[in-house]
């Protein structure tokens, strides 16, 4: 018996509400409805990571330290990284990649991405691994995060951090990787943001899955 996809909530997705400012973002709750969501995070992949590395060299560089898997790359699934997934992330994935969901997230940003090339990857971000503000490439048109952790004591640090600057300290927003929180993002000139470093004390890593979509 096939195991039914998720319960990806469009609907959540259509009614949330983006700030513009500093830039435009804005948080989507409810777009994995239990109780696919508490399945996702007990099947989150946890082999087939690649780690990507990079010390930024100069003020408003992005350095980072994070483990990927790519899922999705230029609208085609990747086979290497579909193996790692269990059948219920198979199906959300081939849900994020739907005419449907696309259409939707355009609707919601103002902007026809229909024909945008698609790239998702789940991220693994393990004790001290970052990344440092930046406004993401020009040729990005949006970005949705979701995050797979249960459980997120603010003192494991590892924060999404909406930034008013290239300043690392000019927070305006932060928000802990929780099970059910989602960020859309557009980025642009002013669009800086950061993860800060996942603390020593953490007893897992921080589960993310990244989707992007970026003028053709």
């Amino acid at each position: 018996m096939n195991t039914p996809a998720p319960p990806v909530d469009l609907d959540a997705l259509r009614g949330a509400t983006l700030h513009s400012s500093p830039f435009v973002w804005g948080t989507v709750h409810g777009t994995l409805p239990q109780p696919a969501l508490g399945r996702l995070v007990e099947e989150f992949p946890d082999t087939g990571f690649t780690r990507t590395e990079r010390t930024a060299g100069r003020p408003g560089e992005k350095g980072y330290r994070t483990d990927n898997l790519t899922l999705v790359d230029e609208d085609e699934a990747v086979e290497e990284g579909f193996r790692q997934l269990t059948p219920l992330w198979r199906d959300l994935v081939r849900t994020l990649m739907s005419a449907d969901y696309r259409r939707t997230l355009g609707e919601l940003i103002g902007k026809d991405v229909s024909r945008a090339r698609l790239e998702i990857r789940a991220v693994r971000y393990s004790t001290g691994a970052w990344i440092d503000p930046h406004t993401d490439r020009a040729d990005k048109l949006v970005t949705q995060t979701w995050y797979f952790n249960a459980d997120w004591p603010v003192a494991n640090q590892g924060q999404f951090q909406v930034l008013g600057s290239a300043a690392p300290d000019d927070v305006t927003r932060r928000i802990l990787p929780l099970a059910g929180e989602s960020i859309v993002l557009c980025p642009s000139e002013n669009s800086w943001h950061s993860v800060t470093p996942v603390s020593e004390a953490a007893k897992e890593d921080r589960k993310v899955l990244l989707l992007h979509l970026t003028a053709a």
